[in-house]
């Protein structure tokens, strides 16, 4: 066990450290996305990778995208992509492949007609330009044969051509791990088809079990089946929803194996865009896909509208143990959607700051990633996305922002920090439960997953404000906590309400917000709330509840742990074995503490994450900082909370490290105290920073501005 960690259940084996014994030389891949056929030029190809080596980049990702590449039914045109590999091996400099079989080649999107995306409203895709690589784009359905057939042939080809190739590292079989946008999911003949085989596999091929759960009494045989096109609270639109994300990654794992069987040797890897806690409709799924690579990373931008280190947390804990990268950093501002008939987008000018590179290049590192990758090494010369995000000027010469990346590649690979790498940050004091089943519902109800993810967001927010680190899980990781958060959990299975319940029985301490478990898993309300139990698990029942949004905006609870805010709906509680503990304005109880079993339950009657999000009062977050000690615990590392700063303990069973981020544009001397129930540490060694003093359990040292420090505990 470390010599600083005293609690060994905390420290986390990833399966990945074990290369760092055979290859230690580059433990922190620096690079970016460099070659979207047509971008850059050939003529700078071979000035661009020395001056990548120069500047310690060690990663190009490619985009090799179906319709540039397979060029006539039986032509693959390689001869670009070859030269870049050929690059690639002559300076070192690993390749990923990212394959796009979403970019069907134009010739086949008018060979099959019938095979083109059919959108909800029964148009079709149609031909188009990309703006993510000024190429054709045509979206074609993988759910009929001869489209399938197709794109196999090609990631065959692919893994066959390149395989052996020296420049070569591995293959990105899976763009942002998502189809972005819900709206524009596949309604085709053959999507219908496996639609109709997915739901007799459901429904164990009885028709009365559908027409029942369905409520649609008058179909008579399966062919009567409809995908359904507008979306309601209904089980049809659940379902519908759990079918798209399983044909998502079904089609992943045709890529995988496809590839594989192929190439044997060559990593697979993916990258999510860190976005589960919203993007479930748009089969956006980084626990299921991370399941699928060797490697998985992460895009994470201006879109994702919550904290960075949410995402890279979400991606830990979905890389299940594997190396992870933050596979598309924000490296520039960019221009799309930004007219004059727009208010400016500041938020998209702050990546021009070489300083905020850096500090989005900390919270990546901090929270685990062995990767920084950006979207682009020198910027797009065509499109709506043209001069953005890269690292490079326009013409390939180096910038401020290419500057910082240097400095940042010299650091993580200096061989002096190697033994930080051979170490991972440690489980977090709470688990946030993630669940499907209630963001699909909030879809399902109001054509946007946008309550869900608020709250889902704030709550951590919340947490990290407070100095307390939350991970993103799902119910399979339950056991691995002591302490479970749940934002928005309106709607739960009954298997959900079961494992929930046999786990505080046993000891957890279960935090759950607002109308636990009021709908099932197909968006039926039970008549008696809370249901299936619930209400023993919670020692209350309910009194009153409102499910109208628009009145609850501002809405505040008090209690003696502090202010704290909610939204959404307000459910208030009739206490029978429990204990009220907070009040709404009006006198009613918001808030009920019980015992269960071994376990401890704490049910707040409103989105307490959702206000949080939204308010992001500084008075808050004592009510946040209370689950610890409500848990009989204190958080491993603590600081003030005005203070900003951001910490993280790394372990492995030999060393300890501590991170701590200062996202602040001005320096702090920092402060920070140790909980020595769990760490134990004696002098503290700068591998990042300046000299820190230890008495005690206090570490005190000087933090910049925008920047981190990181110290090995000994």
């Amino acid at each position: 066990m470390s010599n600083a960690v005293k609690d060994a259940s905390l420290i986390v084996e990833h399966q990945f450290l074990k290369k760092y014994d055979t290859d230690s030389s580059r433990p922190v891949e620096i690079g970016a996305v460099y070659y979207r056929r047509s971008n850059p030029p050939e003529y700078d190809w071979e000035r661009d990778y020395a001056v990548a080596r120069e500047d310690g980049h060690t990663m190009f990702r490619h985009w090799f995208t179906w319709n540039a590449v397979h060029i006539a039914p039986d032509t693959f045109d390689w001869a670009p992509y070859d030269r870049h590999l050929e690059l690639a091996a002559k300076n070192g400099i690993k390749t990923i492949i990212a394959e796009h079989v979403y970019e069907a080649p134009d010739w086949l999107y008018h060979k099959y007609p019938h095979a083109r995306l059919e959108l909800a409203n029964g148009s079709t895709h149609s031909s188009a330009m990309g703006h993510s690589n000024a190429l054709g784009h045509t979206r074609m359905c993988l759910d009929n044969e001869e489209v399938l057939a197709e794109a196999q042939k090609f990631l065959t080809g692919l893994a066959r051509h390149y395989r052996d190739n020296p420049g070569l590292y591995g293959y990105d079989i899976w763009n942002e791990c998502s189809l972005y946008n819900a709206k524009s999911l596949c309604y085709c003949p053959a999507t219908r088809r496996s639609f109709r085989a997915w739901l007799r596999e459901k429904y164990d091929d009885d028709l009365n079990k559908l027409r029942n759960a369905w409520r649609r009494y008058s179909i008579t045989n399966w062919d009567e089946i409809e995908m359904p096109r507008y979306i309601q609270p209904y089980p049809d639109t659940i379902d519908m929803v759990n079918f798209q994300n399983d044909t998502a990654i079904k089609w992943m794992k045709m890529r995988q194996d496809t590839i594989r069987k192929a190439d044997k040797r060559n990593f697979i890897v993916a990258h999510g865009n860190a976005k589960t806690f919203c993007d479930i409709p748009a089969c956006g799924d980084d626990y299921r896909a991370g399941e699928f690579c060797d490697i998985y990373g992460y895009t994470f931008w201006y879109g994702n509208a919550c904290h960075t280190m949410l995402g890279s947390d979400m991606i830990r804990i979905a890389a299940a143990g594997k190396e992870f990268w933050r596979a598309e950093a924000i490296g520039n501002s960019d221009w799309m959607d930004r007219g004059g008939y727009t208010e400016p987008i500041l938020k998209q000018e702050e990546m021009a700051d070489p300083e905020n590179i850096r500090l989005d290049a900390m919270y990546s590192l901090a929270a685990g990633s062995r990767g920084f990758i950006n979207p682009r090494w020198r910027a797009l010369q065509d499109g709506s996305l043209f001069d953005g995000y890269g690292w490079y000027n326009l013409d390939g010469s180096r910038s401020a922002r290419s500057q910082e990346i240097k400095k940042l590649s010299l650091w993580a690979n200096d061989p002096k920090v190697l033994p930080l790498w051979k170490a991972q940050p440690l489980r977090g004091e709470i688990g946030l439960l993630l669940l499907e089943d209630a963001e699909i519902f909030c879809y399902s109800f109001y054509d946007s997953t946008s309550y869900y993810s608020l709250a889902y967001q704030g709550a951590y927010e919340a947490f990290l404000d407070a100095g307390i680190q939350a991970d993103p899980i799902r119910l399979n990781h339950i056991d691995d906590y002591r302490i479970l958060y749940l934002p928005f959990p309106v709607s739960l299975s009954d298997a959900a309400v079961e494992k929930l319940s046999l786990w505080t029985e046993r000891g957890g301490a279960l935090i759950a917000e607002g109308c636990l478990g009021y709908f099932s898993a197909h968006g039926h309300a039970y008549e008696h709330q809370p249901s299936r139990g619930l209400d023993t698990l919670i020692g209350a029942k309910q009194d009153t509840v409102s499910f109208g949004p628009d009145m609850w905006h501002g809405l505040e609870f008090a209690s003696a742990r502090g202010l704290c805010g909610g939204g959404i709906y307000r459910q208030t509680y009739l206490p029978t074995t429990g204990k009220v503990t907070a009040w709404y304005k009006d006198g009613k109880a918001a808030v009920v503490e019980n015992r269960y079993g071994k376990g401890k339950v704490l049910t707040i009657g409103s989105m307490a994450g959702y206000g949080y999000k939204l308010a992001g009062k500084i008075e808050y977050l004592r009510f946040f900082a209370s689950v610890l000690p409500f848990a009989g615990t204190r958080p491993l590392v603590r600081s003030d909370y005005n203070s900003g700063l951001i910490s993280r303990v790394w372990a492995n069973r030999e060393e300890c490290f501590l991170w701590c981020v200062n996202p602040r544009a001005y320096a702090q001397d920092a402060a920070l105290e140790l909980n020595d129930r769990l760490l134990e540490a004696s002098s503290a060694e700068a591998f990042r920073g300046g000299e820190a003093q230890l008495d005690g359990r206090y570490l005190s040292f000087h933090v910049p501005s925008k920047d981190a420090v990181v110290y090995r505990l000994k």
